[in-house]
This record gives C-alpha cells, sequence and structure tokens, in this order.
C-alpha cells in the first residue's frame, strides 16, 4: 500500500494578496509557487483565495462563515529570537492574542491572528528552552521533568550533539 505523506496546511483567505503580504513581511516567507488564487511558501503552507476554493471544491459559490470559527486552526512557527521577533509583532498592525509568556513546560511563546482571524502561534525551539533552563542553572533532571522531554535527549541537546 502507499503511504500518505502529509504535505502543507492549505488556509483560505479572504484576501490573497493582503495575506500574502502579511506572511512575507511578518515572518520572511518566501514564496514557492505563485499561481495567483494560490501562493505556496516555502518550507511553510499555503494560501487559497476562499471564493476560488470554495468554487472548486464545492463547485459553486459559498458563503462562508468562517470569521467565527476560526479559532480551530493554529498555524505555529518557531524562532530563537522570540523577543526581537515579539517587538517586531507587537509594533505592527496586527490583532494580540497574548504578549509573550512561559507556558508549564518553560517554552516562550506568544499569539496573534493573521487577517482572516487565524491564530498565529510563536514559540522558542524546545531546543533553546532547554538551553535556557541550563544557563538558569537548573540541572538536567529538572529541566527533564520541566520540559517533559526525555533526560537522554537534554544531556544531547546541552551536548551539541
Amino acid at each position: 500500500m502507499n503511504k500518505i505523506n502529509f504535505s502543507m496546511p492549505v488556509i483560505f483567505v479572504e484576501d490573497i494578496k493582503v495575506s500574502r503580504e502579511f506572511y512575507q513581511n511578518i515572518f520572511s516567507l518566501e514564496v514557492g509557487e505563485d499561481f495567483g488564487e494560490n501562493v505556496v511558501f516555502k518550507k511553510a503552507f499555503s494560501i487559497w483565495q476562499k471564493t476560488c476554493a470554495n468554487k472548486i471544491i464545492f463547485d459553486k459559490n459559498i458563503i462562508n462563515e468562517r470569521k467565527e470559527i476560526n479559532n480551530n486552526i493554529e498555524l505555529y512557527f518557531e524562532t530563537i529570537d522570540i523577543k526581537s521577533i515579539w517587538e517586531k509583532i507587537s509594533s505592527s498592525n496586527v490583532e494580540i492574542i497574548h504578549s509573550v509568556k512561559e507556558a508549564a513546560w518553560g517554552q516562550r511563546v506568544f499569539r496573534f491572528y493573521d487577517p482572516d482571524k487565524f491564530i498565529i502561534e510563536v514559540a522558542e525551539p524546545m531546543s533553546e528552552v532547554i538551553k535556557r533552563l541550563s544557563n538558569l542553572g537548573f540541572s538536567e533532571e529538572y529541566i527533564s521533568t520541566k520540559t517533559q522531554i526525555s533526560l537522554d535527549l537534554v544531556k544531547k541537546i546541552l551536548l551539541g550533539i
């Protein structure tokens, strides 16, 4: 049996130009393919003009109340420089859900909405969380317990393996 591989998320957007500009300017995403009403970002995801997608998928125009239900998807991004990215986002014209906060497992994260009210999460990679906690003087055992990452992997990350 042939294996099915996940390729990328595709989100339907109200205005392809606004959304493309948003993701290029905020995240510096590179466009891999531009099909007009569908834009594929390299190593990321695709955005699709909602009216076009509805015609193709459902064979007709559909009035969709997506703005009421967009909290059911989150696009997750990671950065090792969460402070400067937060400064860039918070000084932009975007709707902030919450500022940088530390999750129970030690990861620093913030969230905001894209132009179509999809949730965007930006967090530090867990490898950086482990290094930060170690630099703060916490033991490998404590870091493993807090982050829920195996002690063996914590040690490997701290050794740079």
